[in-house]
């Protein structure tokens, strides 16, 4: 099988080719988002039919597993409810439009969601009873995994941790990557920072990142308390590409952990930042798509039996 994978995030587009197996074909893609927040308008659609469009020039295509920023409705395929990282989001019909326009299935799922997967399947989670996967970037996110299925509560809206409160203001604009960025280029007067350039600065023993790195850790941990007191997960696992920085965030967070938490007993057995990084939307994009995909054949069998 050749699955075309498309993460969605609030910042760009990524894609790639994928077996039946998770492995990736190699033709990886990247583009950012075209995005209009002053018109709250954007271009996400239109980006991805052209991207399987273009995909389809060079591959005969047995689908399309979309991982997307948001509130999904993975059953109809589309954005439910989108926050102001994305706007005019809300509504949009990804599983409609493709699956009318190229004719071969498509399924879709939050992105945060998908990345929990695909660390269930091949990754860090992989033979775990339970989870929450968080990814730290444009904002922040969250997925629960209670033996390998998503929990995605009443309104597909479980996990949207990002929007806890946390000294007066939601979770993600203290301890995003964006958040990060913006308290480094307060302390300092420049701009144009990314997470990057704050940690390698971190590295070499800049004072403003230092401290603009220990706040982030800190407001990050003051979030993942209630989370932590009100799952109890085996693993927590910490993606984004702000966590290509593991070796320097995940013993910080271990160590505030240890001094929030009213006793160690209330720690996951395993905190590690995931697997495949960024890839891991979209390997679980791939692997939600053949878990639905066989739920329908499945459905399609037993009205076939019903109707004899």
């Amino acid at each position: 099988m050749k699955i075309l994978s498309i993460d969605i995030g609030g910042t760009g587009i990524k894609s790639d080719i994928y077996s039946q197996n998770g492995q990736t074909l190699g033709d990886f893609k990247e583009m950012p988002t075209v995005v209009d927040h002053a018109a709250g308008t954007n271009n996400i659609l239109e980006q991805v039919l052209v991207l399987v469009e273009t995909y389809s020039q060079s591959y005969e295509l047995d689908g399309v597993a979309i991982s997307s920023a948001g509130v999904i409705d993975p059953v109809a395929g589309k954005v439910i409810y989108s926050g102001y990282t994305i706007p005019g989001y809300i509504g949009t019909e990804f599983k409609q439009q493709i699956e009318a326009q190229f004719n071969i299935p498509c399924f879709v799922e939050n992105d945060v969601n998908s990345a929990a997967l695909g660390e269930y399947w091949l990754g860090a989670a992989k033979g775990s009873k339970s989870a929450v996967c968080l990814t730290i970037g444009t904002g922040i996110g969250g997925a629960i995994l209670l033996d390998g299925t998503i929990w995605h509560g009443n309104s597909f809206a479980g996990g949207e941790v990002g929007y806890l409160p946390v000294n007066g203001h939601n979770w993600q604009d203290l301890a995003s990557t964006t958040a990060l960025c913006q308290d480094y280029e307060n302390r300092t007067g420049r701009a144009g920072m990314t997470g990057k350039i704050v940690m390698q600065a971190y590295r070499d023993g800049d004072e403003a990142a230092n401290q603009a790195v220990n706040q982030f850790v800190g407001n990050f941990c003051r979030g993942l308390l209630p989370v932590l007191y009100l799952f109890n997960p085996e693993k927590v696992i910490i993606g984004g590409g702000i966590m290509q920085q593991q070796d320097i965030l995940i013993p910080k967070i271990k160590h505030k952990l240890d001094q929030l938490l009213q006793n160690q007993f209330f720690l996951p057995d395993e905190l590690v930042a995931a697997s495949f990084g960024n890839e891991s939307g979209r390997i679980g994009a791939v692997y939600h798509f053949l878990k639905m995909q066989g739920l329908e054949a499945q459905q399609k069998r037993e009205v076939a039996t019903s109707n004899h």
